[in-house]
């Protein structure tokens, strides 16, 4: 894990015997992610259950970039195989101009994740630390949140506005965790292959899903019909609780039908929509298409 047997063991101790929720804090590529699967691994070994939030919307582990997602992980299973509990659909694959329906999402998965029975929930973060917006979104996420242990990941200094903070609340505790010296900056090109092949991989077999304005609501801003020009944008699947059944790619919007490409089957259980910010090529390259500029 990184960090001294010693440390790694009480780290271990909290998660499995003490529990509460675990907020791993860095900026991109310091390891966050390779953090929480070790902490998997070493919680399900003990014959504990555990969930975790995955919502880092870029470079999302266990779910499809542009959602965050909830998954739990039994003992018995070696490697451990993520359960998909319930998602959200963002429709961005960054929290910037969408900070509210980010920390509003990941306070709904985090009240799903309560009601499982884990002793312990990891959440794995997004990168985004830097700066004054980012400091006053990381801080708004953690009140949202209220974790009981920050674990932050930083080479440098590059935390201590969020951390001087939360250093001073009396419900948290701060643990500073170093970062592996396997842990490698990624390209920005190599970050969007990424996304890439997870979109590959999720939309093969797709097929094209009608869906009457009549039956279904839109969650949201709605681009106005016929917006040919939004084709290939992602749209969130969501049933009536507004949790993400599926994503879908735009191919027609009139008044009365949207219609997608989706690998879902059950889109009988859709019951609202929601546009994303993301639009995609037959490739699966990206543009972003924000609703300001519908």
């Amino acid at each position: 894990m990184s960090v001294s047997p010693l440390a790694a063991r009480a780290l271990l101790e909290t998660v499995t015997k003490t529990g509460g929720v675990f907020f791993v804090l860095g900026r991109t590529d310091v390891g966050k992610s390779t953090l929480v699967q070790n902490l998997v691994r070493l919680v399900t070994a003990r014959r504990e259950s555990v969930a975790v939030l995955d919502v880092d919307l870029g470079q999302s582990t266990y779910g499809l970039p542009t959602t965050l997602t909830l998954a739990r992980f039994t003992p018995g299973q070696e490697p451990p195989a993520p359960e998909l509990i319930a998602r959200v659909f963002i429709g961005a694959t960054s929290p910037v101009g969408h900070l509210l329906q980010t920390v509003v999402g990941c306070r709904r998965l985090l009240d799903r994740a309560a009601s499982l029975g884990a002793r312990s929930i990891l959440i794995d973060s997004t990168g985004l630390v830097e700066g004054p917006l980012a400091v006053e979104f990381k801080l708004q996420k953690i009140e949202a949140l209220r974790p009981t242990h920050v674990l932050a990941l930083a080479r440098g200094k590059e935390l201590e506005p969020i951390l001087q903070a939360c250093r001073r609340r009396a419900d948290m505790t701060v643990r500073r965790l170093p970062v592996a010296s396997a842990a490698r900056d990624r390209s920005a090109e190599e970050r969007r292959e990424n996304r890439r092949a997870k979109y590959r991989e999720y939309f093969s077999g797709a097929a094209l899903r009608r869906f009457a304005l009549q039956r279904v609501a839109v969650w949201g801003r709605m681009p106005q019909p016929p917006a040919t020009e939004l084709s290939g944008l992602l749209v969130g699947l969501n049933d009536a609780e507004g949790f993400c059944l599926g994503v879908g790619v735009l191919q027609k919007l009139t008044s009365s039908v949207v219609d997608v490409i989706t690998p879902m089957d059950a889109s009988d259980a859709v019951r609202l929509l929601r546009f994303g910010s993301v639009a995609l090529d037959q490739a699966y390259n990206e543009t972003l298409l924000p609703p300001r500029a519908w």
